[in-house]
């Protein structure tokens, strides 16, 4: 056995102790729920659950439930469940409205109304276990108003607290918060700044009380970025209002786990009418320590709540507007200083219809899930990504990379970024880089590709530092190919892996 192919026995062993399996999957599912709303995400010990709202597509009554998928790894359903069909319409808002409590089921928060005009909603809280169904269902009649919740969370004291909106007829939205013990029975509720329009995206428990972010309109600056802090009781103890003289968006906090009693604060701002994110850091006073303005045209933040990475920063989603004028969703992730690491357009968008992505979750493997749906079509749609937020190329796709880890060899993905896709390939693959400087400053490194036998089928060359190159496959037969990136000069290989040709 020559040496090269002693080394890929070696990698292939310490893979299968060491290995990491990067899954992806970009799906819509249209033919079991006509879906309405937003979906959630959980993820589950072997796979994940989806949640949203559904019609049933052979009733034509006024009926809709919650809808639950689970599905595997690989985004394949496992099984579908449809909870609490009963007469009315039910909306989920956002992925906050999904949580896991603290006896390992889960809670909806949505709103349902009971009349085609939609002048009356009231919140609906639903504890369920996937396998047991219904646990308990709660409904908070607040007579002659309509309340929805954008968030809701666990409570020390072992209930849940909700952020959102609550209106009267012919009134815009109020800002609002309500709290319940843990069967979901109102303690209290509150409009805040009851005169002015707004409303409530996200809430988090501080050790006095809860912090609650928003949107607040101001008659001299229109639409400003909101944020409380309220007690215990639900009394107002601060708040401030951020942005410029244009209509801003609301904004979504994250406590930091770096720094005790500070926040992250996400937003878009809008300067001469065109919105660019917004990144801050604030106190526990709401003072600012620092924030950005990043100059890159967006649509809007979108309501899926933020979520940390292990670099100390986060992650978020915006929309961008297609050629079309449609929305689309744009993954993006901001370090602990709120520079930004990387942005994500979902490959395989329309164009020529809205879709929205309202939720994400961290997945066991280093990556990321996504729930939403298509509104044109009334599909839900679900993604996997890996870290550097990369899935495959189109609707429908799935696919799965083993990145193979040599012992001591730095990789690319620590700093960098390496891509092969798609996977599995049929006539070619592209090879997506981006070399640190400290790791070569001039980055020119070779992509090689070898057979199981240790023999080199192809090789391209990365010139510079960033780029992406393509390299036909179409001469090989179907099997699983193994590569490295190597600096030519110095023989240091700095990556490796496998791909599959079909």
């Amino acid at each position: 056995m020559n040496a090269l192919l002693k080394t890929i026995a070696m990698c292939l062993l310490y893979s299968l102790a060491h290995g990491q399996n990067n899954i992806y999957f970009n799906k819509f599912f249209n033919l079991d729920t006509l879906t309405t709303t937003s979906g959630a995400c959980s993820v589950l010990q072997n796979g994940y659950l989806f949640c949203g709202v559904c019609n049933n597509p052979n009733d034509a009554s006024f009926k809709q439930g919650f809808y639950f998928r689970t599905t595997d790894l690989y985004g394949e359903t496992i099984d579908f469940n449809v909870l609490n069909y009963e007469e009315g319409i039910t909306w989920i808002i956002s992925g906050g409205n999904l949580m896991e409590t603290v006896d390992g089921n889960l809670l909806i928060a949505a709103s349902k109304t009971y009349s085609y005009t939609g002048v009356e909603n009231d919140i609906i809280l639903v504890k369920f276990n996937p396998q047991l169904g219904v646990l308990w269902k709660k409904i908070l009649d607040q007579p002659g108003t309509s309340e929805h919740p954008y968030q809701v969370i666990p409570t020390s004291d072992a209930g849940y607290i909700m952020a959102g909106v609550q209106r009267s007829p012919g009134q815009n939205n109020r800002f609002y918060v309500l709290k319940t013990d843990n069967l979901g029975n109102e303690e209290w509720s509150s409009q805040y700044h009851p005169l002015q329009h707004g409303s409530a995206f996200s809430i988090y428990e501080t050790d006095t009380g809860y912090v609650v972010s928003g949107y607040m309109q101001y008659p001299d600056t229109n639409t400003d970025m909101f944020i409380m802090e309220i007690n215990k009781q639900g009394e107002l103890l601060w708040d401030k209002h951020y942005g410029g003289d244009e209509i801003d968006n609301a904004c979504l906090l994250l406590p930091n786990s770096a720094i005790n009693n500070t926040y992250f604060v996400a937003s878009a701002v809008r300067e001469n009418t065109v919105s660019k994110p917004f990144v801050a850091l604030i106190d526990s006073v709401g003072e600012t320590i620092w924030s950005k303005v990043i100059e890159q045209p967006i649509g809007a933040l979108q309501e899926a709540p933020l979520q940390p990475t292990p670099d100390g920063g986060f992650v978020c989603l915006y929309s961008y507007d297609t050629e079309y004028g449609y929305r689309a969703p744009w993954f993006w992730r901001f370090t602990a200083t709120g520079d930004t690491l990387w942005t994500r357009r979902i490959p395989g968008a329309p164009s020529n219809n809205n879709t929205y992505l309202k939720d994400i979750a961290p997945t066991h493997d280093g990556g990321w899930v996504l729930s939403g749906f298509n509104y044109s079509q009334q599909s839900s749609w679900v993604v996997k990504t890996d870290s550097l937020g990369h899935t495959c190329s189109f609707i429908g796709c799935d696919s799965t990379v083993v990145v193979e880890v040599l012992p001591g060899i730095p990789q690319l993905f620590e700093g960098g970024e390496l891509q092969i896709y798609p996977v599995p390939a049929a006539t070619h693959l592209y090879i997506r880089y981006q070399i640190p400087a400290a790791v070569s400053p001039s980055g020119n490194a070779v992509w090689r590709l070898y057979n199981a036998l240790g023999r080199q089928v192809a090789e391209a060359a990365l010139p510079g530092n960033v780029g992406t190159e393509q390299v036909s496959v179409a001469h090989l037969p179907a099997g699983i190919y193994y590569y490295w990136v190597v600096f030519p000069a110095s023989g240091q290989t700095v990556a490796s892996g496998k791909v599959v040709v079909e």
